[in-house]
C-alpha cells in the first residue's frame, strides 16, 4: 500500500494489470487485463484470450489487456496449492511382503550324482592318455577296483578276459525317475536303477583305493542372479572316476587327477539348490560345478562351515 496526497493506492491484482490505484477513483473501466491465463508453447508466450504471441518474454509482459473491469485488490486463488487438510494428511507407505523362503531340507537328504560334461580339449588329452596305457600295462593289486560307473568288480573277482560292462554317462534324477543318460532305462525304484546293466563294453580301469593320495587344490566360487559357480583348479582330471554328488543343501566332491591324487570335498551349503538342474563340466585345467538356486536369493557365503 502506497500513501499519496489523496490517499493510499492500492495494488491491483487483475492478470496482466499490477498497476496501484485510488479505490475512491475506481471506475468500471478502469483496469486494463488479461481475462485469460498465459500460454507458453514451443518457445512462443501469449494469452489464453488474445491472439498476440512473441519469443520475447519483456514484450509479452507488454502486450496490453483487451478486456475492461474495475481494479482489484483480492489476490487470486493458487489452484496448484494443495489445501491445508491434505498437507496434514497421513502419508501411506506401502508395505511390500518378502517373499517366503523355504523350508531348509535336511543335510541327510539322499546325495544324488551330478550329471557332467567334458570339454574338447580335455577329451583330446584323455584320448592320448588311454593310447600311452594301452601301450605299458602295469601290474594292479588283487584289491583294485574297476572305477567305470555300473561295474564296481575287483581284480581278484575276474579273468585276464574278462570285459568290463558299464555305463559311459551320467546318472540322471528326474521328477522320482532314476535312469543312465547313455541308455535312458527308466525306473522309480533306486535298487532297480543300481541293477541296471552297463551298455558299453571295454577293459577294466583299475584303481586301489588304499594307494590314493589326499592333495589340496585352489578352489573359489561366485554367483549369478540363478546359479552358484565352484570351481577347482586341476590339471589331468579323470572323469571317469571323479565323484560329485549333492542333495538341495550339501556338497559332496572326490576329484581324481594326476598320479592317483585325488581333492576331497564336504560341505554344507548356505543356501539350498535344485541337483536336477544342476551340472559339473570337466575342462583341462578345471572342475566347474554349477548349482542352480532353489531361491531367487543373494547367498552372503558358500558354504555353512
Amino acid at each position: 500500500m502506497t500513501m499519496t496526497e489523496g490517499g493510499c493506492l492500492v495494488r491491483c491484482y487483475n492478470t496482466g494489470c499490477g498497476k496501484q490505484y485510488d479505490p475512491a477513483e475506481n471506475t468500471d473501466d478502469s483496469c486494463v487485463y488479461h481475462s485469460g491465463a498465459p500460454v507458453f508453447h514451443d518457445a512462443y508466450k501469449s494469452w489464453s484470450c488474445c491472439d498476440k504471441r512473441t519469443t520475447d518474454f519483456t514484450e509479452f509482459l507488454n502486450i496490453k489487456g483487451c478486456a475492461k473491469a474495475p481494479h482489484t485488490n483480492v489476490k487470486p486463488v493458487d489452484t496448484t496449492k494443495k489445501p491445508a487438510e491434505e498437507d496434514n494428511a497421513p502419508v501411506v507407505t506401502e508395505v511390500v511382503k518378502p517373499p517366503e523362503r523355504m523350508e531348509r531340507p535336511s543335510e541327510d537328504t539322499l546325495l544324488v550324482p551330478l550329471p557332467f560334461n567334458i570339454s574338447a580339449s580335455l577329451q583330446k588329452h584323455l584320448n592320448s592318455l588311454k593310447t600311452s596305457s594301452d601301450a605299458a600295462a602295469e601290474t594292479v593289486s588283487t584289491g583294485s577296483i574297476c572305477q567305470r560307473k555300473g561295474c564296481g568288480k575287483s581284480k581278484g573277482d575276474v579273468t585276464d578276459e574278462d570285459v568290463c560292462v558299464f555305463h559311459p554317462g551320467c546318472p540322471i534324477f528326474h521328477e522320482g525317475m532314476k535312469y543312465w543318460s547313455c541308455c535312458n532305462k527308466k525306473t522309480a525304484d533306486f535298487n532297480e536303477f543300481l541293477a541296471q546293466k552297463g551298455c558299453k563294453e571295454d577293459t577294466h580301469l583299475w584303481a586301489d583305493p588304499n594307494q590314493k593320495k589326499e592333495a589340496a587344490c585352489r578352489h573359489d566360487w561366485h554367483q549369478t542372479g540363478d546359479t552358484v559357480n565352484f570351481t577347482v583348479y586341476v590339471k589331468n582330471v579323470k572323469p571317469e572316476i571323479c565323484k560329485v554328488n549333492c542333495n538341495p543343501v550339501k556338497l559332496q566332491m572326490e576329484i581324481y587327477f594326476g598320479e592317483d591324487q585325488v581333492f576331497t570335498f564336504d560341505k554344507v551349503l548356505c543356501g539350498i539348490v535344485d541337483p536336477e538342474k544342476s551340472k559339473v563340466t570337466f575342462a583341462k585345467t578345471k572342475v566347474e560345478v554349477s548349482l542352480r538356486k532353489a531361491e531367487f536369493v543373494a547367498w552372503p557365503k558358500t558354504f555353512v562351515q
